[in-house]
């Protein structure tokens, strides 16, 4: 059957990011060690939290400034929690060539803060038809109904819509609810991987 949807992810997809360089630019702000700051960060599943909108930039920056001693305004902590991204330009390129050709759309754990950074500095989120963003929806990756979300926004059925993300357990819960999924590795890769597809 013929794809009739794409959806990507962003977080180590389109953007490229280090969990540990953030947090050493986290530790550095701080004045604390990397270990104790991502015990912080992680606690009682902040991470999940965030990214079911569950709790705001102003509280985020808030627990910094509570929990670890962060000294910046809310602006400044802004800069810091954001400015961590670089444009994958293979990744990009094959959006942006897919785009023209089938609706393509964004999948993504993720954040209001980031989401508004995001849209701010890139061109990617204009080139796609929609969004499902875990913020946004009170969902995450890789639950069913986040899946689900997806395909009702693209109106494809299952076998019709391709998801591509870096974490093999977002795509097994892709596969779970029917999808074709591609966990991605680079850009070569990921065009033949689409090409098998028909794309």
């Amino acid at each position: 059957m013929a794809i009739k949807a794409v959806f990507f992810d962003i977080g180590n997809v389109l953007l490229k990011f280090s969990s540990k360089r953030i947090l050493r630019k986290f530790a550095w702000a701080v004045g604390r060690h990397p270990v104790k700051v991502a015990r912080h960060i992680w606690k009682e599943n902040i991470v999940d939290r965030i990214e079911r909108g569950e709790v705001t930039g102003e509280q985020i920056h808030r627990l910094f400034v509570d929990d670890l001693g962060y000294k910046g305004g809310f602006e400044d902590f802004r800069t810091l929690w954001c400015d961590q991204f670089t444009l994958d330009r293979g990744s990009f390129a094959i959006l942006k060539s897919l785009s023209a050709r089938v609706p393509t759309y964004l999948l993504s754990n993720t954040n209001a803060l980031h989401i508004e950074h995001i849209k701010a500095r890139y061109v990617f989120p204009g080139l796609v038809k929609g969004s499902i963003l875990s913020h946004e929806h009170k969902l995450r990756k890789p639950q069913r109904e986040i899946y689900e979300a997806a395909l009702k926004l693209s109106g494809t059925a299952p076998e019709e819509t391709v998801f591509i993300d870096d974490l093999e357990e977002n795509c097994a819960g892709a596969r779970a609810a029917g999808l074709h999924a591609i966990r991605y590795r680079g850009a070569k890769d990921l065009k033949k991987r689409l090409e098998a597809l028909g794309l």
